[in-house]
């Protein structure tokens, strides 16, 4: 389990390094960022895309850029969500339902301080939207993990359990 513990903690740390990274971005440098992802996907969807006029293709790329950006938000905190649960999940000596609420107070600290952060950033903003919304993801997350292991008796789980 300690090499278990090891990976998820080096995996949460980098996902923290990573948002760190994209929070340091401009407000322009992210658009970019993200408009390019948005054009890969819509490239994929939208027959004959790249035949479009350039303002037609702006105007559908920045259709999607709200959603795109919050569901990034989103996924990556309940990413985060699964690593902060995981690392904290087989110190058995704490109670089960302890660790749990750690995982949410490590996402929760992360993401305030993410948008401290980015109060600090050129052209970019400190939004309480956006921590409700990292705080969903990442309690979306930590709440079915924590049902799934009170709850489930999968062969994998009773064998976890020696473990916490």
């Amino acid at each position: 389990m300690k090499f278990f513990r090891i990976i998820t903690v080096v995996l949460l740390i980098s996902l923290m390094v990573f948002i760190f990274c994209m929070s340091s971005q401009t407000a322009d440098k992210s658009s970019t960022t993200s408009g390019s992802v948005i054009r890969f996907f819509v490239n994929l969807l939208v027959d004959d895309f790249e035949d479009l006029t350039p303002q037609k293709q702006a105007e559908i790329i920045s259709s999607f850029q709200f959603i795109a950006r919050k569901g990034a938000h989103f996924t990556a905190y309940a990413l985060m969500g699964v690593l902060a649960f995981l690392s904290l999940v087989t110190y058995k000596k704490i109670p089960l339902n302890l660790r749990t609420a750690l995982s949410a107070v490590i996402c929760l600290l992360y993401c305030v301080s993410d948008e401290i952060h980015q109060s600090f950033v050129p052209g970019r903003s400190c939004e309480f939207r956006d921590v409700c919304i990292d705080m969903s993801g990442a309690l979306l997350t930590i709440t079915f993990l924590f049902v799934f292991i009170k709850f489930s008796n999968s062969r994998f789980l009773k064998k976890l359990r020696r473990y916490i």
